[in-house]
């Protein structure tokens, strides 16, 4: 059964790997947000090289990072959006 401190978790998991992402944006060639349930059935966030949809967990970059007080930062909101369509609460 999911809990809200599931999808908060998640989120996290977005928001950090935007965050390394956007540390070191000269590391990768086409990178995209990777959501996935790993063999443990634990949510996780990633930035990847992969092709594919949102369907399959594959989010672009761009729609996750935001303009804030200081610079390019990670978008909450977005990052919400995105656990809250992987993690529903019973």
């Amino acid at each position: 059964m999911a809990s809200i401190q599931d999808i908060q978790a998640l989120e996290q998991k977005i928001c950090d790997a935007v965050e390394e992402y956007l540390q070191y944006p000269d590391g990768y060639d086409k990178p995209i947000l990777h959501v996935y349930l790993d063999e443990d059935m634990t949510y996780q966030a990633e930035i990847d090289e992969l092709e594919g949809t949102e369907d399959d967990g594959i989010y672009s970059l761009d729609s996750l990072i935001r303009i804030g007080d200081d610079g390019e930062e990670p978008d909450n909101d977005r990052a919400r959006d995105i656990a809250n369509s992987w993690i529903f609460l019973n």
